[in-house]
């Protein structure tokens, strides 16, 4: 079909009408007999009417509603098109309508729709333009009261809470797919050791439904019974998502809108520019882990580690602030190990191996600030079935210089004893697989030089880039973790491992379009709002530095965990400490415990900008937290917390007229904790 498919040039009222003038008391043929024949006769003769009616055209469903100038409805073609024959897609009162598509399938494009119910036909029309058979929609554009940004845990929530309120939401996603992190291969998350007690509402139902459904399955089983906080598989947390999103009539979930922009009356922003045209919204809401909308609405902001700073004797205001583990870490040994940092082992002239920063000539003060943010990754779900398993193969742009650093790593840890299959390679069992005797785990970092990674031009780079950087920095990650797999169970040095590795692949029934490979970057750490209330350490703590939480919208129980920030060379002592010599180091790596294992508040002040800012927007994938704080924080159910009481909030805002930073914690708290929502931990 390609080079038959038509636009309307110019689409728009006048072009409509004009057409639909031009076939008033046409006579259509609008479907084709079910054995293939379109009937003949002569004319005015009707042809034998046939038993059953296939249509030539037909959109593939009902298109419903959309809140989007912008956007596209696919339908099918249920025969090859005749010579001369073309098809053509108008939509009422558009700027322009187009079709595209292939010899079976098309899309219909529409650009510049008004608020309002519209019409989408598809034409197939012959070499002379006598119409021969046509299909219609009607499409309704709605103005929403809520609008989220980012389908991730946090926006679903969010979005489908102030659904449940009343309100009219949209819920914007950049890209084709819903879920975030937890369908994009995170798929044994972690909530801390006294985490489930205070998982309530949305996140307990999702919670709920996904082990629901993997026990109705059969992926779990006595011998392997699921743990109903976190194992599942992408694509069924991804199924829960959607059905959680379309039981509610109030929401309009759109995809393919990324964020460009957005603009401001005051403090309020007015509307927001995305990909698929622009879009006004009452109250907005910031659920991508990026933070984007926040940075374009003009929000204050982070990215980094705060200083440790030291507080003055009996400066109380300064304690409440001093964070006494955050800042500059002081750099490891891997493993407690000398590894060669060098091209050429033990020349510094041949340069520091890939990833590794060279040897600075002087170091800032542990304990100071910086840029810094985490390791990324791609958290994969592979399995051991074998079929059921995709192998890791040989990327396209494999250079096995890439990965000298992890094979050195794996020498100095053979050289001392240690197994290198059970601390490289580390997969987390989550549910069988369709095999009941196999399984498939979520494989994360951990190790230095694992699929971790951290350096300038990759995750260092990616909060500021253009869609095109991240584009490049997605692919980066992509290439350098399936080449590091490929070296693995290939390079000799890693003996064992070798094996290991070799057992499991990706899994063959996820992530299906995209080559077995997860949707979503782990971006673990972004940017960060610089709100009216900045949760810190000492909250986490709750070591009295600084007064109760009063304005509770959730708990957070996970410890502060923080990867790696950078790798370079560094002169170390030797064991026997008798000299230095310049190894491989490690900086930002952390694990902090809560006291306790004690769970902490979230206050509401933390997902609100400063008013004189940005006055009516919410930010829960980014929230106002220090470093050290969302070193904790950003475990995806207690994202989907703060959503839900984002979303409730929001509702209630509108409800009474009021703002954001003026809604009544009195009067959100009870609708918190009829939602499902805990407040408080008491063991």
């Amino acid at each position: 079909m390609q080079g038959q498919f038509a636009a309307v040039a110019g689409g728009g009222r006048a072009a409509w009408s004009a057409m639909r003038s031009q076939l008033a008391g046409v006579g259509l043929a609008l479907g084709l007999a079910a054995c293939g024949g379109g009937g003949s006769g002569s004319a005015g003769t009707p042809a034998a009417q046939p038993t059953e009616v296939v249509p030539v055209v037909a959109f593939a469903a009902e298109t419903g509603r959309s809140v989007l100038p912008d956007g596209t409805v696919a339908f099918s073609v249920a025969r090859a098109l005749a010579s001369g024959e073309r098809l053509v897609c108008l939509a009422a009162d558009a700027a322009s309508a187009a079709c595209s598509g292939s010899a079976s399938a098309g899309v219909l494009s529409y650009t510049g729709l008004a608020v309002g119910s519209h019409a989408l036909q598809v034409e197939l029309r012959d070499a002379t333009g006598t119409l021969v058979a046509r299909a219609s929609r009607s499409i309704e554009i709605r103005q929403p009261e809520v609008v989220v940004y980012g389908a991730t845990p946090g926006g679903i929530a969010a979005a489908v809470a102030a659904a449940r309120a009343g309100r009219s939401v949209a819920l914007l996603e950049a890209t084709a797919h819903v879920g975030g992190m937890m369908s994009g291969g995170l798929t044994k998350t972690d909530l801390g050791v006294n985490g489930l007690p205070v998982i309530g509402g949305f996140a307990q139902e999702f919670l709920s439904a996904t082990y629901a459904a993997e026990t109705a399955a059969g992926r779990c089983s006595a011998n392997w019974p699921c743990d109903g906080r976190s194992d599942f598989e992408p694509h069924v947390a991804e199924r829960v998502f959607e059905q959680l999103i379309g039981a509610e009539a109030n929401l309009t979930l759109e995809r393919g809108a990324r964020l460009t922009g957005a603009s401001r009356s005051g403090s309020r922003i007015a509307a927001i520019a995305t990909t698929r045209g622009s879009l006004a919204g009452a109250v907005f809401i910031d659920a991508s882990y990026e933070g984007d909308l926040m940075a374009r609405a003009g929000a204050s902001y982070t990215i980094g580690r705060e200083a440790r700073t030291e507080a003055a004797a009996g400066d109380t205001a300064a304690l409440e602030l001093q964070e006494d583990t955050a800042g500059i870490r002081t750099a490891l040994k891997p493993s407690s190990l000398i590894v060669d940092p060098y091209v050429v082992a033990g020349d510094p002239s041949s340069g520091t191996l890939p990833f590794v920063e060279p040897k600075p000539a002087s170091l800032p003060p542990v304990g100071s600030a910086d840029h810094r943010v985490m390791a990324y990754n791609y958290r994969l779900c592979v399995t051991d079935d074998p079929q059921s398993r995709v192998p890791f193969t040989r990327p396209a742009d494999y250079d096995p210089a890439r990965y000298e650093g992890s094979a050195r790593v794996a020498q100095a840890l053979a050289a001392s004893g240690q197994k290198l299959d059970e601390l490289m390679f580390r997969p987390y069992r989550t549910v069988h697989a369709a095999d009941p005797n196999y399984y498939k785990y979520d494989l994360n970092g951990g190790a230095t030089f694992s699929s971790d990674m951290t350096a300038a031009d990759l995750n260092q780079a990616y909060t500021d880039a253009d869609e095109a950087g991240r584009n490049r920095i997605r692919a980066a990650y992509r290439s350098y973790i399936s080449g590091l797999l490929y070296f693995w169970q290939t390079d000799p040095r890693f003996g064992a491992l070798n094996a290991k590795v070799a057992r499991f692949g990706l899994c063959a029934d996820e992530f299906t379009d995209n080559g077995n490979w997860p949707y979503a970057l782990y971006v673990r750490e972004s940017r960060r709002l610089q709100g009216v209330y900045v949760l810190n350490e000492n909250d986490l703590r709750q070591n009295g530095r600084r007064p109760a939480i009063a304005d509770v919208i959730g708990m957070g129980a996970y410890d502060m965990d923080s990867h790696s920030a950078r790798y370079y060379a560094h002169s170390v002592l030797t064991a026997d400490r008798s000299r230095r010599v310049d190894s491989i180091v490690v900086e930002g790596y952390l694990i902090l415990h809560l006291p306790d294992d004690r769970p902490y508040p979230v206050p509401y002040r933390s997902l609100l900008p400063r008013a004189s800012e940005v006055s009516n927007l919410l930010v829960v994938g980014a929230p106002s937290v220090t470093h050290l704080a969302l070193c904790s924080i950003r475990m995806e159910p207690t994202f989907m917390v703060l959503g839900q009481s984002a979303g409730i909030a929001a509702a209630e805002t509108l409800r009474l007229g009021t703002t954001l930073h003026g809604l009544p914690y009195e009067r959100l708290r009870p609708l918190l904790l009829a939602a499902g929502q805990k407040l408080s931990f008491e063991r």
